[in-house]
């Protein structure tokens, strides 16, 4: 294989992957900031906790020392304004230690309109911003390697 074709083939996975990185981090994060912002407020209990252990890949953003670490995703039970009773898994799981125990009561912002959208105004937007950067970083890698494959072929 040669130098262009390598290039074109960075290029060609690179630049499309963090593109579409970067559009679901930044959907998610635009999402939590409307919950947060303009959501219903609603008081929740944790009434379980989900284990589960980091597994080699299934989360990009681990290092190997975090590979079977157990984390916890809470599951939060409230009622809604209209009277509907919801119970739903967070979507961020966390060490033992930064994990609210069961019973503890949460405040909530969610979706009146539809209230499986929610979120833990103490998850914060942060996480999902983290991936926009790194879907970012992947798309000017991939825009590098394209420069450099249409220099080469020039």
């Amino acid at each position: 294989m040669s130098v262009s074709h390598a290039l074109w083939l960075f290029a060609l996975v690179f630049t499309p992957a963090g593109a579409v990185i970067g559009i679901v981090a930044g959907r998610k994060a635009l999402q939590a900031r409307r919950l947060l912002r303009r959501g219903s407020v609603a008081q929740g209990t944790v009434t379980r906790l989900e284990r589960t252990q980091i597994a080699p890949g299934s989360d990009s953003n681990s290092t190997t020392r975090s590979y079977g670490t157990t984390v916890y995703y809470p599951v939060v039970a409230w009622t809604s304004a209209d009277g509907r009773t919801m119970e739903s898994r967070a979507r961020i799981a966390r060490p033992a230690g930064r994990v609210r125990p069961v019973g503890s009561r949460v405040e909530i912002r969610y979706d009146p309109a539809d209230p499986a959208q929610w979120t833990l105004p103490t998850d914060g937007i942060a996480f999902w911003w983290i991936f926009v950067g790194m879907g970012a970083v992947f798309s000017m890698v991939g825009l590098g390697f394209l420069l450099g494959a249409l220099s080469a072929s020039a």
